[in-house]
């Protein structure tokens, strides 16, 4: 396997999860490369599913999975959290954590950057804390490449739906 270099690493994507308030977000956790969240999830079930690896061209089809009753729960509930303005509720963080943790192990393949193990415990910790009284849940960038969790408006925010 090729070793990055700390430069190239450094212009590497994150994937990262925050704690969505009413008008805002607030940065909980950060996993280096953006191909352990989003896409590690969506090249799984497309595999799984559809037969083929996980192309851009087929993302509407990996998405329309969750539609259905093919997947199995923690499937859904992984998949969902990739979606743009989809939250975990605060009530949901254990159950959406065991899903997470379940699906890393579901998806690995020994070859891939796999960070959903990681992405249950941050939810898993996210669950066990204090939170303030706008707090609403968390959600997921995917890629920092184009994160739109990190400076949202107070109409982003509200555009946000609940996955549960």
């Amino acid at each position: 396997m090729e070793q990055w270099s700390a430069e190239r690493k450094a212009r590497m994507s994150t994937s990262d999860l925050y704690i969505l308030n009413k008008k805002s977000t607030t940065h909980l956790a950060e996993f280096s490369n953006g191909w352990g969240s989003g896409p590690r999830c969506w090249d799984h079930l497309a595999e799984k599913y559809l037969g083929r690896g996980f192309s851009f061209p087929y993302l509407d089809a990996v998405m329309t999975l969750s539609l259905g009753e093919r997947l199995l729960q923690h499937e859904k509930i992984a998949l969902m959290t990739t979606f743009d303005w989809a939250y975990i509720p605060l009530g949901n963080l254990s159950e959406a954590a065991d899903a997470c943790e379940k699906f890393g192990v579901e998806c690995e393949n020994g070859v891939s950057v796999n960070h959903w193990p990681e992405i249950g415990m941050s939810i898993r910790k996210a669950g066990a804390i204090k939170h303030n009284r706008h707090a609403r849940g968390v959600c997921l960038s995917c890629t920092s490449v184009s994160d739109i969790w990190c400076q949202i408006s107070p109409d982003q925010a509200a555009k946000a739906w609940p996955i549960y």
